[in-house]
């Protein structure tokens, strides 16, 4: 479970960091980690394995959408560990992300005998929403209102210097980054969505919006427990809610208190009608304005 101290020293690292050194330790880092959280996964399994229906379960999260809030919930079960295979992390650096990121045939054969949740930012290929059937995996979908995304990934990117966008971004103030989500990503992100809701499996899957998780995170987070088929009572799931509460994650900011160069930024829905000048909101309306009626985020 990462603490607010392990926070504090990953921005520490985005900050200070040169981009290559910065890549250069993503890239060397993550097959040290991903041999390391297996290790834990197959512990978890060895004592808890009888506990549960699935040993592995699955969130695919759009990018700042909540998805590492909601991994750290269900990986607060006991046994349970999150495990990121280095392969997509690799591909995140080249590609500049991995939302169009195709799973590996043999993921869940790596994954045997262990607890492990795996939080990717992957779309629903058929492909990947196949993989997830054939294997029984049962998984969540985390999407949020594409226009606090946009804001969020300025937010993320200008401070990451490791991410394949960073010189894009570096140096643009906030209207200027929304523009450029906007022309390069917006369409790409909205795809994303659509992709699992139309390829997602309705028996294994559960789509769930950011803003539904943030408004009432102890009814949504009893919803994922259930789905997975976790001990769903309050005695179970509120000491993981308040372990993972904003506050906890970063010493002791409410939401809404804002930190720009922290990962947990500002834990709020909503920020875009404050922030989007007139001209941006336009552009972004022009774009996506009937697709946020068609999500229900506008009427």
């Amino acid at each position: 479970m990462k603490t607010a101290w392990d926070h504090r020293a990953r921005s520490f690292a985005r900050r200070y960091l040169p981009p290559p050194v910065s890549a250069l330790g993503k890239r060397t880092g993550v097959h040290l980690r991903y041999r390391q959280q297996l290790r834990a996964g197959r512990t978890g399994f060895e004592q808890y394995g009888d506990t549960y229906p699935h040993p592995v379960v699955f969130i695919a999260g759009l990018p700042k959408s909540g998805t590492t809030w909601l991994k750290r919930m269900v990986a607060g079960y006991p046994g349970f560990h999150e495990v990121m295979i280095p392969d997509v992390a690799s591909y995140e650096l080249a590609a500049g992300g991995s939302h169009d990121y195709e799973l590996p045939d043999d993921v869940f054969f790596r994954l045997q005998d262990a607890l492990v949740v795996m939080k990717m930012h992957v779309h629903g290929s058929p492909h990947n929403a196949g993989l997830l059937a054939r294997h029984e995996v049962p998984y969540v979908v985390l999407y949020r209102d594409l226009r606090d995304v946009a804001i969020s990934y300025y937010f993320y990117v200008t401070q990451t210097p490791w991410h394949p966008d960073f010189p894009l971004y570096r140096g643009l103030e906030l209207a200027d980054g929304l523009r450029m989500f906007a022309d390069r990503t917006l369409s790409a992100y909205v795809r994303w969505i659509e992709s699992w809701r139309s390829n997602a499996d309705p028996r294994l899957s559960l789509m769930l919006r950011y803003e539904d998780l943030l408004a009432d995170t102890c009814a949504s987070f009893r919803r994922v427990a259930d789905h997975f088929g976790f001990d769903s009572s309050a005695a179970a799931t509120d000491p993981i809610i308040e372990t993972n509460s904003f506050a906890a994650l970063t010493g002791g900011r409410r939401p809404g208190e804002e930190d720009p160069r922290s990962f947990l930024r500002k834990g709020v829905s909503g920020e875009w009608r404050r922030r989007f000048p007139d001209d941006v909101r336009e552009h972004y309306e022009s774009i996506i304005g009937d697709y946020m009626v068609h999500l229900g985020y506008e009427e």
